[in-house]
């Protein structure tokens, strides 16, 4: 059995329709519905090839609106951020948790000074 050849597709919204282009093939072709675009970029390639589908491999990537583009890369950034920070909050809070414990503070008294749960004190104790 060959390798699939693998080609690249993207995929754009213009009106009611959904333009699928694969540039090394120099073709073109068009859906009204997005749960198509992946069907029709692989019989594109099949046919253009004169191969079975199984013989080829067509990865779609979507194309946005410019503005809408960069908006949504400053949102996943942002996601990005906010992980970061709150893998750094969660380490603090278990060195704070740890110092109080360590310093004589029952499980309650953690609990009710730092506003969390007595479970979750219970957690971070425990991890």
């Amino acid at each position: 059995m060959a390798i699939p050849k693998t080609f690249e597709a993207t995929a754009a919204k213009e009106g009611k329709w959904w333009n699928i282009t694969i540039a090394e093939l120099n073709q073109v072709t068009a859906t009204k519905r997005l749960s198509e675009v992946q069907e029709y970029a692989d019989s594109l390639a099949a046919a253009v090839l004169d191969v079975p589908e199984s013989d080829v491999h067509v990865q779609v990537v979507y194309t946005l609106p410019e503005a809408v583009e960069i908006e949504w890369a400053a949102a996943r950034e942002e996601t990005r951020k906010a992980k970061e920070l709150t893998i750094a909050a969660a380490a603090r809070t278990k060195t704070v948790v740890g110092q109080l414990y360590a310093a004589g503070y029952t499980i309650r008294d953690i609990a009710q000074v730092l506003g969390i749960s007595f479970q979750r004190v219970s957690q971070i104790i425990n991890s």
